[in-house]
C-alpha cells in the first residue's frame, strides 16, 4: 500500500493507490484520498476517481437517473425517491456523492442545501457555503430549526454574508453564533473564517464590534 502512495505522491496516477484501499472495505478512506486527488489542479483520471466516488456510496439502480430526476423536478417527492433507502452504513458517502452530482449538473446552492441539508451537515454542504453558493435567507431559515447546532447555522450564514459584502449582516448573525455556542459547538471555525479573509478596514470593525480572533 505505501508504495502504491508514494508512487501516487511522486506524480504518478493516484487510481492504484485509491483502489486499493477500496478493495480493503476501505471505503471512506479511499473517498478521502480520492478527492484530494481531484482537488489538484493536474489531476490525472479524474473522470475516473468521480466514477470511483460513486461507486462507494453502493448506488441502487437507476440511481443516476433518480439524480437526474430530482435536477429536472426538485420537489419533496423527487428528493424522497433519491434518499428513501439509503443503508445507514452507506449514508454519509452518498450524500456527499450526490452533493457532488448536484452541482455537476448545474443545481443552485440554496436548493441542494435545503434538500440535503435537512438532517446531517457534511463537509460538501460548508463547501457549498463557503464557494459563496448559499445565501443568507436560506441558512437562517436552517439555524431556526437547528435547536443545538444554531451556532453552526448562524456561522455559516454570517460567512455567506461576508461573502457577499454585508459586514452589518456579518457582524449581526457572528454574534448570534457567538451567543448560541455551548459545550458541544462553537463559534470558532466561523470567526476565523471571516477574519482571515477581512481587510483592515473589515477588521476594524469587526474589532469594534467585540469580534476578534481568540485569544
Amino acid at each position: 500500500m505505501e508504495a502504491a502512495r508514494k508512487a501516487w505522491l511522486d506524480g504518478g496516477s493516484p487510481m492504484p493507490f485509491v483502489e486499493l484501499l477500496a478493495s480493503l472495505g476501505a471505503r471512506v478512506e479511499a473517498a478521502t484520498y480520492a478527492r484530494a486527488a481531484l482537488a489538484r489542479p493536474d489531476c490525472k483520471d479524474a473522470d475516473a476517481l468521480k466514477a470511483l466516488l460513486t461507486s462507494l456510496s453502493s448506488p441502487p439502480a437507476g440511481w443516476i437517473e433518480s439524480v437526474d430526476a430530482f435536477v429536472q423536478d426538485p420537489s419533496a417527492e423527487t428528493w424522497d425517491a433519491l434518499v428513501r433507502f439509503i443503508p445507514l452504513d452507506s449514508l454519509y458517502l452518498r450524500m456527499r456523492d450526490l452533493v457532488s452530482q448536484l452541482r455537476a449538473r448545474g443545481m443552485d446552492g440554496d436548493t441542494i442545501f435545503r434538500y440535503a441539508g435537512q438532517s446531517v451537515l457534511f463537509p460538501d454542504l460548508i463547501e457549498l457555503v463557503e464557494d459563496g453558493q448559499v445565501s443568507v435567507k436560506v441558512l437562517e431559515e436552517r439555524a431556526a430549526l437547528a435547536r443545538g447546532a444554531k451556532t453552526t447555522y448562524f456561522g455559516l450564514a454570517a460567512e455567506a454574508a461576508f461573502l457577499a459584502g454585508d459586514m452589518l449582516g456579518t457582524v449581526r448573525l457572528l454574534r448570534l453564533s457567538l451567543a448560541h455556542e455551548n459545550a458541544d459547538v462553537g463559534a470558532f471555525p466561523h470567526v476565523e473564517f471571516v477574519l482571515s479573509r477581512a481587510t483592515k478596514d473589515q477588521a476594524e470593525i469587526l474589532s469594534k464590534a467585540g469580534i476578534r480572533p481568540a485569544g
